[in-house]
């Protein structure tokens, strides 16, 4: 039996629980095979408690039939290994590789059997003094994913019990930055201008800075899905774009969208037509060159919040938020909406939609004139005026009736 044991006094690896007022461990009490009661505490979770039962029993076996029943755990090592090799997408596995070769430097443990909850803590509180805690959980989804099909690839770890990952805490606050038509006109001016003393190819640099930007704002489509287009997705004839997801590229089937060249889409594509090579905006489907550092001159120079950790900043995925915004505002309808930006699920549009001043004020007229005086007539201002009016004294609630209101 796996369970938690509570104590009077204060051992060596118990936590103390305020509500009962005691401390308290993981344990296990079991009957082994030979017939004697085995009781243990001072386990920090239900895993670890888990994973040493299983072993027991695992020993028993072997010594009751003389043979044995497993092979030498993998290492940690061995273990990360895999991973990489079930990793299909290659900026993923660089990613991979660098936040594993992280954890085997922290945890400091050879077997990946000997993993436990308190070596996974030990790498959050670790990079929690590099990274904010919401990159230290994409960060655990690497290393969970590696444990979990280690279960599955690796014989010896077919009865092992995966730790606990522990996730640390953060805000789930999203952001609210919605992109002005003032700041897009400066920066797009900047970047399209030409600068004195640029070469030509920094003049071309910037420019293609520029057209991703505004790409992004005319399609509502992520800056990663742009940075994959291909000239094969272009459809002149049909006069359409092929928008690829990159949310769902490690999935088997991935989802794609079809949006209509307008004129300013098509007068960008056009020119990024007379750059040789498979790609739009890129030359084999990485990152735009210089992107974040021309951007963000770009804004320096005109004076407009850039980057997340500014204050009021904003970062080019705002773009996707300020197209949604802005055709919710005119009143497109959320399948269309939908069909551009690549959400599936309605209620994922509008919380890319954010209430403006604007908006607010029209949905308000509409509460007005169902509970105002145009839709109930004038009879509705005169009840009111008439109603009886209770002001609070020391001796109670007294009616008052009167075409004025008094305060208490």
């Amino acid at each position: 039996m796996i369970k938690k044991f509570f104590s009077n006094r204060n051992r060596p690896g118990w936590k103390y629980d305020s509500r009962l007022k005691k401390y308290y461990s993981w344990g296990f009490e079991m009957y082994l095979a030979s017939g004697r009661r085995k009781r243990e505490t001072g386990f920090l979770n239900r895993a670890d408690v888990e994973s040493v039962v299983v072993r027991i029993r695992q020993l028993e076996k072997e010594m009751r039939y003389g043979v044995t029943m497993s092979v030498e755990a993998p290492t940690l090592e061995e273990v990360s290994a895999k991973k990489l090799t079930l990793t299909a997408s290659r900026r993923e596995q660089v990613r991979a590789k660098r936040v594993l070769a992280v954890f085997r430097r922290v945890a400091q443990v050879k077997r990946v059997t000997e993993l436990k909850t308190e070596h996974l803590q030990r790498f959050v509180d670790f990079r929690r003094k590099e990274v904010q805690p919401q990159s230290v959980d994409r960060e655990l989804n690497i290393i969970s994913g590696m444990l979990r099909a280690a279960v599955v690839h690796f014989p010896a770890l077919s009865d092992w019990i995966v730790p606990r990952i522990p996730r640390p805490k953060h805000s789930k606050r999203r952001r609210e930055r919605v992109i002005s038509i003032q700041e897009v006109a400066k920066v797009l001016t900047w970047l399209y201008a030409p600068q004195e003393g640029e070469t030509v190819r920094q003049s071309a640099k910037r420019r293609n800075v520029g057209h991703v930007f505004r790409v992004a704002l005319l399609t509502g489509a992520r800056k990663g899905e742009l940075c994959k287009l291909r000239w094969s997705q272009v459809d002149w004839d049909a006069g359409v774009v092929q928008i690829i997801g990159t949310k769902t590229e490690n999935r088997s089937e991935q989802t794609s969208r079809y949006i209509a060249i307008d004129r300013m889409l098509e007068v960008i594509l056009r020119e990024r037509q007379a750059v040789a090579g498979d790609f739009v905006f890129t030359r084999a489907g990485g990152e735009v060159t210089h992107y974040y550092k021309i951007l963000k001159e770009a804004c320096e120079a005109c004076g407009v919040a850039y980057g997340k950790d500014v204050a009021g900043g904003f970062v080019t995925h705002d773009a996707r938020h300020t197209a949604v915004t802005r055709m919710l505002r005119a009143g497109i309808d959320l399948a269309t909406i939908g069909s551009i930006t690549g959400h599936n699920d309605k209620t994922m549009i509008l919380r890319y939609g954010h209430a403006s001043t604007e908006s607010q004020k029209r949905a308000i007229g509409v509460l007005e004139k169902f509970a105002g005086f145009d839709a109930l007539g004038d009879g509705l201002e005169t009840a009111i005026d008439s109603a009886p009016i209770y002001l609070g004294n020391q001796q109670g609630m007294v009616p008052e009736v009167g075409t004025k209101r008094r305060k208490a």
